[in-house]
C-alpha cells in the first residue's frame, strides 16, 4: 500500500494512458527527422545508441538529437515505489533506481521526501543544489545564497553582480543601437541611388548626421568602398563629435596612403580643442617608438608639438639596422680559442650596422624649435640641456 505521499507524486503518471507505443523512445533530429525505437544510453556519452524494432543499432551525435523517453520506465517506476514504503531507506533505493533510468525529475522529488524526513542529509542538500548558512545552520535555494551575496542570474545559468549585470544590459542596449544605427546608414546610402524620394531622404539624412554609433562603420567605409568618394566618407566623419571621432581621424592620419587625406586629418586635429590635440599627440608619440612608422608620426607631429616632446624627438633623430651584404657566402675557417676549443666561423661578409636618418623628424624638430643642427644628435642634446636644464639652486645656504 503506497503511503500518502506516493499518492500525491504518482498521480500525474498514473492517469496517463499507455498507448501500443509505450515501450518506445522518441528521437527528434536536428535536421526535422524521427526515429523510433529504445535509447540503450540515456544518460552519457558522446553519441546516442538507439535499437529499432527489427534490432538495428544506430548512433547519433547527442547535440544532433532530442529524446522524448517511452513511457516504459516510468510503468516500472510506478510498480517499484508502490512496492516501497515511506522510510528513508525506501527513498534512496527509488533514488537510485530513477538515476539509473535517467528519471532525474522523480530522483529529486525523492531527495526532498529525503531531506523532510532527516534534515542532516548533506549529500541530498547538495544534489538539490542547496546550500548551508553557516550562520543559521539552514540551507538555502542557491538563489537565495546568491541574492544575499549580491548576486542576479544571467545568461546560460551564469551568476552576476548587480554592477556586472548592468553593465552586460548597458552594452547589449549599445550593441543592438549600434546596429540599428549602421544599417540605416546602410539604406541611406543605397538611397542616394534611388528614386527622387529616396535621394532626397538620404539626402537630408547625411546633412544632419552626427550620430557616433556609426564611426566605426564610416571608418571602414572610408577604408573599403571604392563604390563612393572617399571625401565622402571623411565629410561625414568631420560632421561626428570631435571627441568621439578623434581616433578615427587619428588612424587615417597615420595610415592612409593618400597625403591629401592625411593633411586634411591634421588640418582638422589642428583646429579641434586642446583634449583633441593631446589624444593625437599622445599616438603620434607612441609611435616613434617604432622606426618603421616614426617618419609618418613625426610629419603627424609637426602642426601641433609643443616643447614637451623635444627630447622625445631628439632620441628620434637616428635609428640602426644590421644589414646582412648579398652574395654567396663564403668558406667555414676553423679557429682554436682560449679554452683550448675548436671554433668555426663563416668566411663571408658579416652583418653591418646601417645608421638610418629621419628626415621627417628632423623637420619637425627644427621647425618646433627653431634650431637647426642637422643629425648630430651630440649637439642636439647640449642646446637642450643648456636651453631647457633647471636652475641649480643650492638650498643649504640661507639667503641672508
Amino acid at each position: 500500500m503506497a503511503s500518502p505521499y506516493f499518492q500525491f507524486l504518482l498521480v500525474g503518471l498514473a492517469t496517463v494512458g499507455v498507448g501500443p507505443a509505450a515501450s518506445a523512445d522518441v528521437i527528434e533530429l536536428r535536421d526535422g527527422g524521427v526515429i523510433v525505437g529504445k535509447v540503450l544510453n540515456p544518460q552519457g556519452g558522446q553519441t546516442v545508441r538507439i535499437e529499432t524494432d527489427d534490432g538495428t543499432i544506430i548512433e547519433l551525435d547527442r547535440k544532433l538529437t532530442k529524446i522524448h523517453a517511452s513511457m516504459e520506465r516510468e510503468l516500472e517506476y510506478i510498480d517499484k515505489a508502490k512496492a516501497r514504503g515511506d522510510s528513508l531507506e525506501d527513498h534512496k533505493a527509488l533514488v537510485e533506481a530513477c538515476v539509473n533510468e535517467g528519471l532525474q525529475t522523480l530522483a529529486n522529488a525523492h531527495r526532498e521526501r529525503i531531506v523532510e524526513l532527516d534534515p542532516s542529509d548533506r549529500q541530498s542538500w547538495d544534489l538539490l543544489k542547496y546550500f548551508k548558512d553557516e550562520a543559521s545552520g539552514k540551507w538555502l535555494r542557491r538563489e537565495v545564497v546568491m541574492y544575499r551575496r549580491g548576486k542576479v542570474k544571467g545568461d546560460k545559468g551564469r551568476w552576476y553582480t548587480w554592477q556586472e549585470k548592468a553593465l552586460m544590459d548597458l552594452d547589449r542596449k549599445y550593441t543592438e543601437q549600434r546596429v540599428a544605427a549602421e544599417k540605416e546608414l546602410q539604406q541611406r546610402l543605397k538611397g542616394l541611388t534611388g528614386n527622387a524620394k529616396q535621394q532626397s531622404e538620404a539626402q537630408a539624412y547625411f546633412q544632419n548626421l552626427n550620430n557616433p554609433l556609426v564611426i566605426t562603420k564610416l571608418l571602414k567605409l572610408f577604408r573599403e568602398d571604392r563604390s563612393q568618394d572617399r571625401s565622402f566618407y571623411f565629410q561625414l566623419l568631420q560632421q561626428m563629435p570631435p571627441q568621439a571621432v578623434a581616433p578615427a581621424i587619428i588612424s587615417i592620419a597615420l595610415e592612409d596612403a593618400d597625403m591629401t587625406f592625411v593633411n586634411s586629418a591634421l588640418d582638422y586635429l589642428e583646429s579641434s580643442d586642446e583634449l583633441v590635440q593631446e589624444m593625437a599627440l599622445a599616438s603620434f608619440a607612441a609611435r616613434l617608438k617604432d622606426k618603421k612608422k616614426r617618419e609618418r608620426a613625426a610629419y603627424c607631429m609637426a602642426p601641433i608639438a609643443d616643447e614637451r616632446f623635444i627630447g622625445m624627438l631628439i632620441d628620434s633623430l637616428l635609428s640602426t639596422d644590421l644589414v646582412v651584404p648579398a652574395g654567396p657566402p663564403g668558406a667555414l675557417n676553423a679557429g682554436v680559442g682560449r679554452d683550448g676549443g675548436v671554433g668555426f666561423s663563416s668566411g663571408g661578409q658579416q652583418p653591418q650596422q646601417r645608421v638610418n636618418q629621419h628626415k621627417n623628424v628632423l623637420a619637425t624638430l627644427t621647425q618646433l624649435t627653431g634650431q637647426n643642427f642637422g643629425f648630430d644628435v651630440q649637439a642636439w642634446r647640449v642646446w637642450f640641456a643648456q636651453t631647457y636644464a633647471y636652475e641649480n639652486l643650492d638650498l643649504r645656504r640661507d639667503e641672508y
